[in-house]
């Protein structure tokens, strides 16, 4: 009976893996922050790359996380000021919608326990938006230590990422190799047009919003402006969902007109064209796989994952697209590999 025995290369992965288990696991609470740092590391990187060429990279780095930085406390910042200043305006255009919806008598052919839920809403959202800035501010600590070891990850990924995927790619054989660059080439096309393009596509809706409210004749053209771009956030249904509702809104208080040239000229402006012509454009020329494809990847990872399958979803999706083409190719060329006898 032949033994095998483990070689000490092999010991030392079995040591180094468990290592890194017992991390993952103490570290677990971390997960999503580490994983957005990777995220955001692989859409900036060809930007590391750039001005590595002038800068150290170190310098680089950080000046990207600066950047970065400087950029989610502005957003967040003025978006926050934006809805918490107008938070009485939200609050009765909730108001209305819900009393106009009554009043057309739909309440009346629903259930009734879905009937008081409707007439309920206001009271539920300024209870769930209170609830929300007091647990923000009871886990004040834990929420200021999870961004600062997101932009410390994020600083060292964007100096050490390079030179790490080479450690753990160079001893790869040439037909692995060759898997893992396709792989991970088009992982880093789907974060890449995942956020990059994304916010691309939230900024330029919030830009468009801001003349087309000012004609409507609207009094808070930012608020509805903020609203629609952060709407854009979320893929394809974001700021279809915001259209729909101030439409709705529109007819609960009798303006006809707005609510038609919202559906005819808003819709298409500040969503049908970004939605089917800017984003599958943008997408076409980094993107690794069917827009469509991406977003059962993030309908099927947000359920389960939260926020984190905002990103993991669509990359595994892409992933196991990515590995369905590399076995059909070997499948249909079995003796493309130099292993092969001739």
């Amino acid at each position: 009976m032949e033994i095998t025995l483990i070689t000490e290369e092999q010991k030392l992965w079995l040591l180094i893996s468990a290592i890194f288990l017992v991390a993952v696991f103490a570290f677990w609470p971390l997960m999503t922050v580490i994983v957005w740092a990777v995220a955001l590391a692989v859409a900036f990187m060809p930007l590391q790359k750039r001005l590595s060429r002038r800068l150290k990279p170190s310098i680089s780095a950080a000046l990207i996380t600066i950047m970065i930085l400087c950029t989610v406390i502005l957003v967040v910042s003025v978006s926050m000021n934006v809805l918490l200043a107008n938070s009485g305006e939200i609050g009765s255009m909730i108001t209305s919608l819900v009393m106009g919806i009554q009043n057309a008598g739909i309440s009346s052919f629903l259930p009734s326990s879905i009937a008081s839920q409707l007439s309920s809403i206001p009271q539920m959202l300024i209870k769930s938006m209170l609830e929300s800035i007091i647990g923000m501010t009871s886990n004040l600590l834990q929420l200021l230590i999870q961004v600062v070891i997101f932009f410390l990850s994020l600083s060292m990924l964007l100096y050490f990422g390079e030179s790490i995927w080479g450690t753990l790619t160079c001893n790869l054989s040439p037909k692995l190799a060759s898997a893992v660059e396709k792989m991970a080439r088009i992982s880093g096309d789907t974060i890449y047009s995942l956020i990059i393009i994304q916010i691309s596509a939230a900024i330029l809706s919030f830009i468009l919003a801001i003349p087309f409210f000012m004609v409507l004749g609207y009094g808070n053209v930012i608020l509805f402006a903020t609203i629609i771009g952060l709407g854009m956030l979320i893929p394809l249904i974001g700021a279809q969902f915001i259209i729909l509702l101030m439409t709705l809104y529109l007819i609960a208080t009798g303006d006809m007109k707005g609510a038609a040239i919202t559906v005819f000229i808003g819709y298409p402006l500040l969503s049908g064209w970004i939605d089917f012509y800017y984003r599958p454009v943008m997408m076409g020329k980094r993107v690794a796989i069917n827009p469509v494809l991406m977003m059962i990847g993030i309908f099927a990872g947000l359920p389960f994952m939260g926020i984190l399958g905002f990103i993991v979803g669509p990359v595994l999706v892409a992933l196991v697209v990515t590995g369905y083409k590399i076995l059909e190719e070997e499948m249909r060329n079995p003796c493309s590999s130099t292993t092969c006898d001739v």
